[in-house]
Formats: structure tokens, sequence, C-alpha cells
């Protein structure tokens, strides 16, 4: 077991699963959205509030888990997410009100991040060279979840109803324990001297932590030093406080709520699109199957030609964003089948750079103590993209049509792309006067 090899890829698969049962999952409930605004006999806004809780109540924990997963334990935190999560979605099943419902879906979410933080946690430290492959591998997660559940969430829907459905949902989602217990943790300071004293000399050479502690060591060397220095406390809160002072790092993130807010706007309202436009549910579903299927393959073969230059990441980063936004402008010109499919590929071709494209490109613009704080940041960003279900919802009650929250998605695309803009010419200028230099 060591860094980028053995054990890690073992990890990655833990961590892989987990995302698809949980934000996987997450990012399918538009399929519910329907079956549960006809039974509880709410608005849309109502109704999309059941979408976004999840997401809602993830973003301000997103901190706490992490801190709980470094004092308790990758693995212990993140299995208990896994069983609430579960446990959330099959007790969702037995509701009898709206109001129950929005408490299930809404500690869905606090597991959801459970299980998700911590795989970022553990995959940060099990990789090095390969950290964006395996970064880029378990995101595609979510889209393994929009691939496998909303034709399987559809097929139980009508044998069980959406009950039954949640039900088994739930059931298959405890397969995230076992796929958690994969976290293998890292041995505490205390432990890893035991390993290395002299009088246990044999251990150390078969000791499947030895590569990958020295590694960590050496990486963090002088940090720890500081860290020492300062009680550590005050300097991770001035590192939380210190990419604020990035202009551009503050760019990204704010491009990155407002392509996300648009994203759910998207994804989680295709079904319901689909319907007004005269189609069946199931055909709506395949929407979002549709989407995820596309997304899951520019995901995967993108990071294959920034790595080797082929594009700039920020021009890649702007082109996805333009094509995004006339894409979703062109959403209402027609309500046939075949165009709506055609309109989910080429939204998720697009969206399915952006996530580990945003991730990648706000690395390049901090320094290396602000990473880790970027990084998180990047995920609070994506949590919060959930009251994107919200907003749509309000839009459609307003004007009874579901077109309109397509075209409000098309402007804050439009939007998000004005600002990375800005953030690509300041990047521009600033690598034109080092070269002078």
């Amino acid at each position: 077991m060591m860094v980028d090899r053995g054990w890690s890829w073992a990890v990655l698969v833990g961590a892989h699963v987990g995302v698809m049962l949980t934000n996987g999952y997450l990012t399918t409930l538009g399929v519910f959205y329907n079956e549960w605004k006809d039974y509880f006999d709410v608005n849309a806004t109502a109704a999309s509030w059941l979408i976004s809780l999840p997401w809602l109540s993830a973003c301000p924990i997103s901190w706490l888990v992490g801190a709980l997963a470094t004092k308790i334990g990758v693995r212990q935190v993140s299995m208990i997410g896994a069983v609430v999560i579960a446990l959330a979605t099959t007790l969702g099943s037995l509701t009898t009100d709206i109001g129950q419902m929005y408490v299930c879906n809404a500690v869905a979410g606090i597991g959801a991040v459970a299980v998700v933080s911590p795989g970022a946690i553990i995959i940060s430290q099990y990789f090095k060279k390969r950290y964006f492959l395996a970064n880029g591998i378990t995101i595609l997660g979510l889209n393994t979840g929009q691939m496998v559940f909303p034709p399987l969430i559809r097929l139980l829907i009508s044998a069980y109803g959406w009950r039954g459905a949640m039900f088994i949902t739930g059931a298959f989602q405890f397969n995230a324990v076992a796929a958690c217990a994969l976290f293998r943790p890292f041995k505490t300071d205390f432990d890893i001297d035991k390993v290395q004293s002299p009088s246990r000399a044999g251990s150390v050479e078969s000791h499947p932590l030895r590569d990958v502690v020295e590694s960590e060591k050496e990486d963090n060397m002088s940090e720890n030093a500081l860290q020492e220095q300062d009680g550590g406390t005050r300097q991770k809160c001035w590192r939380f406080l210190e990419i604020f002072t990035n202009l551009q790092a503050v760019m990204i993130l704010m491009t990155s709520c407002l392509q996300c807010v648009g994203l759910v706007m998207n994804i989680t309202h295709l079904p319901a699109r689909a319907r007004e436009a005269g189609w069946s549910n199931t055909q709506g579903a395949m929407l979002v199957l549709a989407f995820g299927i596309s997304s899951a393959l520019t995901r995967s073969l993108h990071g294959w030609f920034v790595g080797r230059a082929y594009v700039d990441s920020f021009i890649l980063q702007l082109t996805v964003l333009l094509c995004t936004t006339l894409t979703t402008f062109l959403n209402p010109v027609s309500d046939s089948y075949v165009f709506l499919v055609c309109y989910s590929v080429a939204l998720g071709t697009f969206l399915g750079v952006s996530v580990p494209l945003l991730m990648a490109n706000v690395k390049t613009v901090v320094s290396t103590p602000q990473v880790p704080t970027a990084l998180s940041l990047m995920w609070a960003t994506f949590y919060l993209g959930g009251i994107g279900s919200i907003v749509a919802g309000k839009i459609y009650d307003a004007t009874g049509a579901y077109l309109v929250p397509f075209l409000a998605a098309g402007t804050l695309f439009l939007t998000a792309f004005l600002l990375f803009a800005v953030v690509t010419v300041r990047k521009n200028r600033q690598n034109a006067g080092l070269q002078r230099l």
C-alpha cells in the first residue's frame, strides 16, 4: 500500500462508489419531483425544496465534517455518514406529509457530505503524482449515479410506487458503508515512531504505510514546523481568511457558484420540462441518464488533453461556459423529444468538463498553503448550487412555464462566462509580465 499504487486503488474505488451512492443519488432527485409534487399536492417551489434541502444542509457543515474526520477518523466518519444517508432515504419512504420529507432529505444531505469530504481527504493522502486523475475518477461517481439511478428509480416506481422506490434505494445505499470501510487510515505519529523503531526493523520493511508516511512528512515538513511554532490553530484560521484576499480565486469561486446554480436548475427540472412538453415521466428520467453518460465521457477524457498542453485550461473553461450558455438559451426552441435528448447530451458534454476543470484552475491561482482551503471552498460552492432548484421552482410558480427557469439558468451561465473571462485576461497579463521579466 504505497502512494499512487497498491491499496491506493482500493481506496479510490471506495471513494468513487461513495460519491455515486450519495451525491450521485442526490443529483437525480428530480426523477422523484413529479411524484412528490402530485402526492403532496404542493406547488413547484415547495416540491423544489425537497430537491435543494440535501445540498443546502450539506454546504455549511462541510468544514465541520472535515474537522471531525481529522479528529475521529476518516473511516469512522464516512461509514457513519453512509448509514445516515441510507436511513434517511429509507425513512423518507415512510413519510406521510411534506414536512417529514423535508427533514429526511435534509438529513440525507448531511450524511452525503459526511461520506464525500472524508473521501476527498483520504484520496489526497493516498495519491500524489496521480492526484488529479484520482480526483477526476472520484468525481466521476456523480455521473455513475446519474446513469444508474434514473432508470433504476423509474423501474422501481413503476413496480412499487415512489415509496417502494425510495425504500429499495435506501437499502442499496447501505453498500456505501462497505465502500467507506476501504478507507484504511494512516497511523498516528506515535504509531509511526514505533513502526520505525530499531527494535521493529523487520516490520518497517513490510509495513504498508511506511512509504506513504515518509512522503507525507517530506511534503509537509516546513508546514508542520510553522504549525508547531504558532500552535497550528492561528495559522489555519489565517489561511482560511487569506484566500479571500486573492481576487482571482474569489472570482473563480463566484464563477463556480453561478455555474452550479445554473446546473442544478437544469438537471433537476429536465424531467418536469419533458412532462410539460407532453412526454412521460420515464422519458423525462432518460434525459437525466443522457446527461450523465455524456458528462461521464467528457469528464474522463478532457484531462488527457489539458495534461499534455494541447489546450490551455483557462481557454477550455471559457469555451465550456460559452457553449453551456448557448445550449441553455436554445432550450425553448422545440418540445421534440429528440431535441430534448440532444439538449441533454450537449449540456452534459460541456458541464462534464466544468467541475474538475474549475478545481484545477483555482489551484493554479493560489499559493500552495491556500490549496486545501481553495478546494474545500470549491466543494462548498457545489453544494450551494442546490439552491438552483428552489429558484427554478419560484420562477415556475410565477410564470407557469418551465421554459423560463431554463432561460434564467442561461443568464447565470452567461454571467459566469463573463466573470471567468476577466480572470483569464488578468492571468494572461500576469503571465506576459513574468515573461518580460
